[in-house]
């Protein structure tokens, strides 16, 4: 049986989500504070939350955070993990935020890219619309030189099964299919971008890059590693006199 095509169901959750680490968590939370120091960007939207693990993260260190996700359950687990954020359920290609309502946003594990150039373009200029004059957005995403170098065949042993992936990159996307134990089959895809892509995909919408990294350091971005984050920079619009 063939999911629906960039649905995470629960069977990824399981595989893949409830291994993360305390650890990775901690290092991509620091990254995040480093970025979007307090008080100036504290109301927080973060987008794809899946079941809060950044958005509990930020509000026990004092942000005001908005999750913001499209999956009931995970949406519901959430909200039973409690921990001070508050949770929209909302498919990001119909939410749209009041204007100026958010000092920054988040977009994690490589959540952002999944719809054809044109539909990632109009998301991302209305999460700009909800972002303050001077806000940022943060984007997790994948790195294509690493995909370049990485396609074919693997399988993880995981608690609960083998799970074989099978990946490709083709006219600038990122196609990904993984073979469940159970023989149910999942297939996602992504736009990819370079750091130079992303700058000439952004600004358009008022958004310019001020930081790029990979692996959640202060280091570039690096083909070694699978994913690279930028921090995007509404620009500030003048104040009349």
């Amino acid at each position: 049986m063939l999911l629906e095509h960039n649905q995470y169901s629960p069977q990824w959750f399981d595989f893949f989500h409830a291994g993360i680490s305390a650890e990775r968590t901690l290092r991509e939370t620091d990254f995040l504070v480093r970025h979007l120091p307090l008080p100036a960007f504290r109301r927080v939207a973060d987008v794809c939350c899946g079941m809060g693990r950044h958005a509990r993260a930020l509000s026990e260190r004092g942000y005001s955070v908005t999750g913001v996700e499209r999956d009931a359950a995970a949406i519901q687990q959430a909200r039973t993990l409690g921990g001070g954020p508050q949770y929209e359920c909302a498919d990001v290609l119909q939410w749209s935020p009041p204007a100026a309502s958010f000092d920054a946003m988040i977009i994690m594990g490589q959540s952002f890219g999944y719809f054809d150039p044109e539909t990632n373009f109009s998301l991302l200029r209305r999460l700009a619309e909800g972002l303050r004059s001077g806000g940022q957005l943060v984007l997790d995403l994948w790195n294509p030189e690493f995909f370049l170098a990485h396609q074919g065949e693997r399988e993880f042993t995981l608690p609960r099964g083998t799970v074989k992936e099978f990946k490709h990159v083709e006219s600038g996307r990122l196609h990904v299919r993984l073979d469940y134990p159970d023989n149910t089959h999942e297939l996602f895809s992504w736009q990819l971008f370079s750091p130079e892509d992303l700058a000439t995909f952004t600004s358009p919408a008022g958004l310019l890059p001020v930081h790029t990294s990979s692996g959640f350091s202060d280091g570039a971005p690096s083909a070694c590693v699978p994913g690279w984050q930028c921090v995007l920079q509404k620009e500030m619009i003048p104040i009349e006199l």
